[in-house]
């Protein structure tokens, strides 16, 4: 998808002055994550980064993620988030981000004032009126099988038209939601314009050929063009297309990325 070809003026967290530093970070088990993911850890030690719906705090900082985060603020970096969640759920965040946010796993952009990018929700609603049929079919096909297996399914929206259906198991039962992946992976194989992406306890149906890279893209070309450096954050092999629209890619040692990289055994030349 295009980017405008006009650059956008200097200013903090509305364009690239020269010299600048943006990093583009992916937020749930990037930046903070659940207690679930820190067996034994003392809260004491947590910083809160997130609320749940009532309020309460529900994901946490680390010591080394709240140092890397405070690197980046000393070194006047502009980090924006690029996340899967959507306007409801980033308001939940506590973190302080006043630039430019990438929600929706892509599909949303919101500008510094929080207003929604209406040249690229555009390009976004162009690019999803012909997925509609095949997205409604392919959820359909699995609801069913997900009630019995006791998965939750849903549809969600960006700019008011569906893009992803997500299913969830309340007790994040594993082989459940590897039978609907599997069943969704062999009805979209490897060409078609959905895919699916699984993390932790989300196995995912979204579009192929939009997301967090053509977003990340969209905005390095139209609002960051002269940027010296851009840095990419994630933990999942999902974030790999956005981490390489980045200059370098930062990410955990613990996350889904290096733990699927152990495993490569490369030719000794």
């Amino acid at each position: 998808m295009s980017g405008r070809t006009e650059k956008a003026s200097a200013g903090q967290g509305n364009g690239a002055e020269e010299g600048q530093i943006v990093a583009f970070a992916d937020l749930d088990d990037t930046l903070f994550q659940t207690l679930r993911k820190l067996p034994g850890r003392d809260r004491a030690t947590l910083t809160p980064a997130t609320v749940d719906t009532r309020g309460a705090a529900h994901s946490y900082c680390t010591p080394a993620q709240e140092t890397l985060l405070g690197l980046l603020r000393a070194a006047g970096v502009t980090v924006i988030p690029v996340t899967g969640r959507n306007p409801d759920a980033m308001r939940r965040v506590t973190l302080p981000f006043a630039s430019w946010k990438v929600l929706d796993h892509g599909l949303t952009i919101l500008t510094p004032a929080g207003d929604l990018d209406s040249e690229w929700a555009a390009q976004v609603r162009a690019h999803l009126a012909p997925l509609q049929g095949t997205l409604t079919a392919l959820t359909d096909d699995v609801r069913a099988h997900a009630a019995a297996l006791g998965c939750r399914l849903t549809v969600h929206r960006a700019s008011d038209v569906p893009f992803m259906t997500v299913i969830k198991h309340p007790g994040a039962d594993a082989p459940a939601l590897a039978a609907l992946q599997a069943r969704w992976e062999a009805a979209v194989g490897d060409a078609h314009p959905l895919h699916v992406i699984a993390n932790a306890n989300n196995v995912s149906l979204l579009p192929r050929a939009l997301g967090k890279a053509q977003a990340v893209r969209y905005l390095r070309d139209t609002q960051f063009p002269q940027a010296a450096l851009t840095l990419g954050l994630g933990d999942s092999v999902s974030d790999l297309p956005f981490l390489r629209e980045c200059d370098f890619a930062v990410t955990p040692a613990q996350g889904q990325v290096l733990r699927a990289l152990a495993g490569v055994r490369l030719p000794q030349v």
